[in-house]
């Protein structure tokens, strides 16, 4: 009975050793996150809504909500009242989101500080009327179609136009100025319709009523190029083209993107004419 106490006790102890060496074995169970789609398209004023479900088997903490702009955070949410297992994110957005690669990354968090994350992506594109609202337009190009050459005048490779959201436009001169028009006229308001025909209208120094059509082909984040109609052009013949004008003759114009900057000068050089040299705009309806 002596010998047989002390092996029972020794059987007891490496049990207690072996229970307790499986015991601290064991790991937390993870975090798990998914997302109804990793990647969605939408446009500038979009409400974009992606289902967020996740697992805390070691219990809820929080979901943390980056917005990213080419990777840089720019924002963080902290969502701490949930725990239910999904979570509905929804979001505008925005014309500005379309300045790089929008993305929100999610991570859940147990009350062990264990983690999961995942990336939603955001191929953000703006309306035609966003795009030319967002940029400035340097005319580079009047390409001449009966030539296929490009036939800018001078005067008018400096010309920079800025659109404005509510329908109204502005036009910097430049250095450069030709010789009537752009001491003529003010620069008024535009209006895009659904066949993509771009109206500007200008208002002259005596009331006069001008409207410029363009025939939008093209416009994103780098060029605008639109078909435009030139009437009268034959009466700047002098006999010595290669190739006279015609009394009606089709262009492309083309624009350049540029970014929006506070050195923009509406008419020419200066703040002492920049309301125009008729001073004001004629009411107008498309």
């Amino acid at each position: 009975m002596n010998n047989y106490l002390p092996k029972l006790s020794i059987v007891t102890v490496l049990l207690g050793i072996f229970f307790y060496s499986c015991s601290s074995d064991s790991s937390p169970e993870l975090p798990t996150i998914t997302l109804d789609a990793q990647s969605v398209e939408a446009k500038a004023g979009d409400m974009i809504s992606i289902g967020v479900n996740y697992t805390t088997p070691e219990g809820f903490d929080h979901l943390m909500i980056e917005k990213k702009l080419d990777g840089d955070v720019l924002d963080t949410e902290n969502i701490t009242n949930e725990g239910g297992g999904t979570y509905q994110f929804e979001y505008e957005v925005l014309v500005e989101d379309s300045e790089g690669i929008l993305s929100f990354t999610f991570t859940i968090f147990d009350e062990t500080d264990a983690s999961a994350s995942k990336d939603l992506v955001v191929a953000v594109e703006l309306t035609k009327e966003q795009l030319l609202t967002n940029y400035d337009w340097l005319l580079s190009e009047e390409i001449r179609q009966k030539t296929g050459e490009n036939d800018i005048s001078e005067a008018y490779t400096d010309d920079v136009y800025r659109f404005h959201a509510d329908g109204s436009y502005d036009k910097s001169i430049g250095e450069k100025q030709d010789d009537f028009g752009d001491a003529w006229y003010n620069h008024c308001y535009w209006n895009l319709d659904d066949q993509d025909v771009l109206i500007m209208t200008r208002t002259g120094a005596f009331g006069e009523d001008v409207r410029d059509t363009l025939y939008v082909n093209s416009v994103d984040t780098e060029e605008l190029r639109a078909d435009v109609i030139y009437y009268g052009l034959d009466a700047f013949n002098t006999g010595t083209e290669d190739v006279p004008y015609e009394s009606q003759e089709e262009y492309v114009k083309v624009f350049v993107a540029q970014p929006k900057g506070n050195n923009f000068d509406p008419y020419k050089p200066g703040s002492a004419d920049d309301a125009g040299p008729a001073g004001s705009c004629l009411d107008v309806e498309f």
